[in-house]
């Protein structure tokens, strides 16, 4: 009797070359041959560099990363008769000279004789990571200035206090001497804004008590936005909205979110004569965070761009800083008190500026669901 055969025989696995793993890789991979050649330059290179794998291929290394020596050096400890393996971080610059930190692993390639044939690099985007990195010591800066700043308080306010206490006597005794008179509203007034400066630096250094509640993030944004269209005056401003709809309610303290908005709107508009303020909001796709037990949860984002002066670049490490600020009747303790509200949140803000092309602040915050 003639053995069944099967209907549908089983397929043979298929095959999948080294190229199409490295290609989908979300490290960049450049292979380059002994004589420092691009031979293979996968998509995650292409995004890192802004440069295509056909421009890139055939190239020498010095031409595609002419604005990266560090790399370059990097690259050349791996050839003979060193051969050794080598690892740095920097930042790679668009032709739109935008600043991408990454961190580079160069490997000699050597054939079974140990003979050397190319080089592979292994790129990683840090951006991510010097970001938090960076909050980190920002956070340790605040807790540090918010503790000077409490044990400070009591004894600046003492001797304010019989300052100004003195100050308003002396303007009783002189009501017929307006010059007099003048500079005793002068010193009651400075000595107000010192007591205000003091309020403000602890509560860097109070924890919050949020009222926590699901909120509708473009409910609060139309707020704000209304109340400072309101003192823009002559300036020739517009404000542009892109907010999509679909986006869920955010966990938050609406009062509290309310003022740190207030205030990167009304920074906006300072730093503009005429533009427009573009206001977006979306939803982050490419990362969550889950709690043990939870379901995941989701991020929105609410970028604020306008067509200001700028930040110099020298400046941006310090513009969440307390009493850093580029105005001159400024105190430095507004994108402080910002970034110390938004953290409580569980979220983060982030600024991207070019001087003379204007700012972006991004934040991001929780979603509620």
């Amino acid at each position: 009797m003639k053995a069944p055969t099967l209907s549908k025989r089983r397929r043979a696995p298929a095959q999948i070359s080294w190229e199409q793993i490295l290609a989908n890789l979300d490290d960049g991979v450049i292979a380059l041959d002994a004589d420092g050649k691009v031979i293979f330059f996968n998509e995650a290179s292409e995004v890192l560099t802004d440069t295509s794998s056909a421009a890139a291929v055939g190239q020498p290394l010095e031409q595609i990363f002419k604005r990266e020596p560090w790399l370059v050096d990097l690259v050349k400890k791996t050839h003979p008769p060193r051969q050794t393996r080598a690892r740095g971080e920097g930042d790679f610059i668009s032709r739109w000279a935008r600043k991408v930190p990454v961190g580079v692993t160069v490997s000699p390639l050597q054939d079974r004789h140990g003979h050397f044939v190319g080089t592979i690099l292994l790129l990683r985007d840090i951006k991510r990571r010097k970001e938090l990195e960076e909050d980190l010591k920002r956070a340790d800066r605040l807790v540090l200035m918010g503790t000077l700043g409490a044990g400070l308080a009591h004894e600046i306010r003492n001797p304010l206090g019989g300052i100004k206490g003195a100050a308003q006597l002396l303007r009783r005794s002189v009501d017929g001497n307006p010059s007099v008179r003048q500079f005793t509203d002068i010193m009651i007034r400075e000595v107000d804004r010192v007591n205000q400066l003091i309020e403000q630096l602890l509560d860097l250094s109070r924890p919050a008590d949020l009222a926590l509640a699901a909120v509708n993030i473009h409910e609060v944004l139309e707020d704000v936005l209304l109340l400072e269209t309101q003192t823009i005056g002559d300036k020739e401003l517009q404000v542009k909205k892109w907010f999509d709809p679909s986006l869920p309610p955010i966990r938050g303290d609406r009062a509290q979110l309310t003022q740190v908005f207030l205030n990167l709107v009304k920074n906006a508009f300072q730093a503009m004569q005429c533009g427009t303020l573009v206001v977006t909001t979306r939803l982050e796709t490419d990362y969550h965070v889950r709690e043990h037990g939870t379901a995941p949860n989701r991020f929105i984002w609410v970028d604020l761009a306008d067509e200001g002066g700028g930040i110099r670049e020298e400046d941006l490490p310090h513009i969440f800083s307390p009493f850093f600020t580029t105005k001159n009747n400024g105190t430095g303790l507004g994108l402080a008190t910002c970034y110390r509200i938004i953290k409580e949140h569980g979220g983060t803000i982030r600024v991207e500026s070019t001087e003379g092309k204007g700012s972006t602040f991004r934040v991001s915050l929780v979603g509620a669901e």
